[in-house]
Order: structure tokens, then C-alpha cells, then sequence
């Protein structure tokens, strides 16, 4: 009982990340979800993922302490006492009343016998009650920090939806200084989404399986956009070097939270970009052999990138999702 109200204390109060718990039982779930992806192909039910590990932390708090204080109960013979033949209940019973009074129902044919058991069943009911209200408080915020992600998601999509379509809408023949104005208003946003995320890590098993708007390729593209403008395009036409820094940590203090749901970079490096597609576009490009070093430097971000990429059930190359197209179609009715 302690550990598990321990883990909700930690997973729904605190601002640090879930509990063992919760975190251990997320990714289980999630590995479970992504096995069936790949198996059967049944991509839509990691749309499904976020919504199940989250009712699943929740019944798993209550299960916890519904069995543990079940086996309080059921240590003492005459703990409780059926009011009607004045025996002591049955285990099952006992199983019974434990739910009902964590409910905050309560029963009345089975009542508790001596002041121990009377205190526990009070404690029962007021950890009940805060059970319920702790769970309503979690998922409101978790629930308003999806959205703040899909936000996030959104924007950057409007701007490309790979990294040759986001370098390409923002090449005006000279320069990328129209990258700044976007760049400045997503460092606030992913500020925001890595805090919430440190908070409640449950946000990264919400996805989407339409590639267009999926956060974690979305985010990729932006940084992998990030990593063309700082070490393949000249200075002269680069956005302001303080504003992409500014966005590089952002989404560093993102990455910074990826180990709470157990991302960490793997042996593999993923593909450089390739720089001709750009040069089709008519944007210079720095492509020498010291560039080479600056890339060996981004190994472990770029590995925990793909890391991450994969465990959010897509693959590199679906970092390309293609142009986005604009065109709305409404099925008559």
C-alpha cells in the first residue's frame, strides 16, 4: 500500500515524472502495443496507446491498494463481521467490503470489529476519495498538455513537413531570415511541451499515425533543419545564430526527458541529409571534410533522435512525409 500510494503521490503530485510503477507499466504496455504494430501492421492502435496506459496507471493504483489493504483484512479472521448472522465475514466478503468502502459507498450488512479495523476503514474511505480525486486532477492537465504537444506538432508542420520542404518554404533567394520569426515562437512552445512532458511523461505514448502530424517526426525534421543551417549553410544566410541556439537547447531540454520513459541513444547513426536536394533548390551549401567532424559531435543527439523515432513506431525515411497538401474533402452525408 505505501509503495503504491507512494508511486501515485509521485506520478500525480509531483513534477519530476512517474513513480517505478507507472513508468515500468507505461513502457510494458507500450512495447506490447509496438510488437503489435509491427506483427500485424495495426498502426492505429498506438492512437490508442496514451488513452490505455493512462487508465491502466490509474486502475493499477487502485488494485494496488485495493489488495493490499484486501490483505489487512483477511490477516485478522474476525476483522470484520456480518451484521445480519453475526459471523465473521468471508474472504470474499472481505474482497467485497475493501472495494465498496475504497469506493466511498460503503456497506452495511459488513461492518468492522474493534477500533483498528474501525480507523482503518476510515482511512480506507478517505483514501478512496482521495484516489478518485487525484485521478480526475491527473488527467485534466495530461489531457491539456496533448494538445499543447499537437499545437506544437501543427506549427511545425505549416511550415514543411521534411527537412528539404521546411529549408526550401524559407529560402527567399537569399538568405533564411524568415526562419527567425517562427524559430523564436516554437523555443517558448517546446519549452513548455519538455516541462510538461519531465511532468507527465504518460504524454509520450500519445501518438498519431498520420505521418504529417506526428510530434516526434515533426520535432525531428525541425532539429535535423537546425543541424543543416549550423554546420552546411554559410553564415551570411543563416537565420540569427542566437535565435537558433535558443531553439537548439529548447529541444535539448526535450531530449533531456526522453530517459524517464527509457530513450537512450542506440549504436546506430542515421543518415546524414542530403545536401543536393537543397542544391536543386539553388541554396548554398557548405559540404567539406571539417563538416564531417561538427556531424561526428551529434552522434549521440542524432542517435537518440532515431531512437526515438523508432520507438514511437515509425522510421527514418518516414521523416519525409511528403508536401503537405491543402486540399480539404468533405464526404456528403
Amino acid at each position: 500500500m505505501v509503495i503504491a500510494s507512494g508511486d501515485l503521490i509521485r506520478t500525480a503530485l509531483s513534477v519530476n515524472g512517474a513513480g517505478f510503477i507507472s513508468r515500468r507499466l507505461s513502457k510494458t504496455i507500450w512495447k506490447i502495443l509496438l510488437k503489435i504494430n509491427r506483427n500485424m501492421g495495426a498502426r492505429k492502435i498506438l492512437e490508442q496507446g496514451g488513452a490505455i496506459i493512462l487508465v491502466s496507471i490509474l486502475v493499477s493504483w487502485l488494485a494496488l491498494i485495493w489488495v493490499a489493504t484486501s490483505l489487512m483484512f483477511i490477516s485478522q479472521p474476525d476483522s470484520l463481521m456480518n451484521v445480519e448472522t453475526n459471523t465473521p465475514a468471508s474472504i470474499i466478503s472481505k474482497i467485497f467490503y475493501t472495494g465498496y468502502t475504497l469506493s466511498t459507498l460503503g456497506l452495511g450488512d459488513i461492518e468492522p470489529d474493534g477500533q483498528f479495523w474501525e480507523i482503518l476503514t476510515s482511512l480506507m474511505s478517505f483514501t478512496g476519495l482521495i484516489l478518485i480525486s487525484i485521478a480526475i486532477t491527473y488527467l485534466i492537465p495530461v489531457v491539456s498538455a496533448e494538445i499543447e504537444k499537437r499545437k506544437v506538432s501543427v506549427y511545425i508542420t505549416t511550415m514543411g513537413c521534411s527537412v528539404r520542404e521546411i529549408l526550401a518554404n524559407y529560402w527567399n533567394g537569399e538568405t533564411f531570415k524568415g526562419l527567425e520569426q517562427p524559430f523564436q515562437q516554437l523555443t517558448d512552445m517546446i519549452i513548455l511541451h519538455a516541462q510538461n512532458h519531465k511532468a507527465y511523461s504518460v504524454l509520450h505514448f500519445f501518438h498519431s499515425s498520420n505521418r504529417k502530424e506526428a510530434f516526434v517526426l515533426n520535432l525531428t525534421n525541425l532539429d535535423e533543419s537546425l543541424t543543416v543551417l549550423l554546420n552546411n549553410i554559410p553564415d551570411a544566410q543563416r537565420p540569427s545564430y542566437m535565435i537558433m541556439i535558443a531553439l537548439r537547447k529548447a529541444i535539448s531540454n526535450y531530449l533531456l526527458t526522453l530517459p524517464s520513459v527509457f530513450i537512450i541513444p542506440g549504436k546506430e547513426s542515421p543518415p546524414v541529409f542530403d545536401l543536393s536536394l537543397l542544391e536543386k533548390e539553388g541554396i548554398p551549401v557548405v559540404n567539406k571534410k571539417h563538416i564531417d567532424v561538427r556531424y561526428e559531435d551529434l552522434k549521440s543527439r542524432r542517435r537518440l533522435l532515431l531512437a526515438l523515432v523508432k520507438d514511437n513506431g515509425w522510421q527514418w525515411e518516414d521523416l519525409d512525409a511528403g508536401e503537405y497538401d491543402h486540399r480539404i474533402s468533405v464526404l456528403d452525408g
